[in-house]
């Protein structure tokens, strides 16, 4: 797997993807949407995953920095207190949906597990963007969020499509970030700048 010169990560036909990104500004946000927006070919609409950043916030930056490729489909955003019902996007809302209670990942599965579906059921592909599991691990212990993660994987893998889990490396040990390798089926290093399959 490869790196482009614009920073966008070939992964092959990889459903789940292992996002390494410092959590310093928007560095964790702007390695999503690079990787993500890079795949218009393969996906048709994105769907964020809103954990460590507001809603609002991540949407912005997908608006501002995308080029041109997929669309963005519904929004769950998890532990937030504060949002309205929508966030509006150039020329429509983008909806986001709750989820109160961060260590309900089961909550958060049925959440995008609906919008994968319904984007199946139009037709289109997704590509959703976990950011954080870093986040994820704040509020559940590391059994608990390697099920929600190969889980996910699954549930894309189904409707043909992409999963990216936002993980900041520098936060966790060696062991942790090794687990969610393993359970991925490719890594990009956005600290390095390059992309691997598990066990290359």
């Amino acid at each position: 797997m490869t790196v482009d010169g614009r920073g966008r990560a070939e992964i092959g036909d990889a459903t789940t993807v292992l996002l390494l990104a410092p959590a310093v500004g928007d560095r964790p946000t702007d390695a999503c949407v690079t990787l993500l927006d890079g795949l218009d070919g393969r996906i048709d609409r994105v769907v964020p995953v809103t954990i460590t950043v507001p809603a609002g916030e991540w949407i912005g930056q997908w608006e501002r920095e995308s080029d041109g490729g997929p669309a963005l489909g519904t929004c769950v955003d998890v532990d937030r207190t504060t949002r309205s019902a929508a966030v509006a996007g150039d020329d429509r809302s983008v909806p986001v949906e709750r989820v109160v209670d961060p260590t309900d990942l089961e909550a958060v599965g049925r959440r995008v597990s609906d919008a994968l579906q319904r984007a199946d059921d139009d037709g289109d592909r997704a590509g959703v963007a976990v950011h954080s599991l870093t986040g994820v691990l704040g509020h559940v212990d590391e059994p608990t969020a390697f099920k929600f993660v190969y889980t996910l994987g699954e549930v894309a893998r189904r409707v043909d499509g992409v999963v990216a889990f936002h993980l900041d490396p520098s936060v966790h040990d060696e062991e942790t970030v090794e687990t969610f390798r393993i359970v991925c089926d490719a890594v990009v290093d956005a600290t390095r700048g390059r992309s691997t399959s598990p066990g290359s």
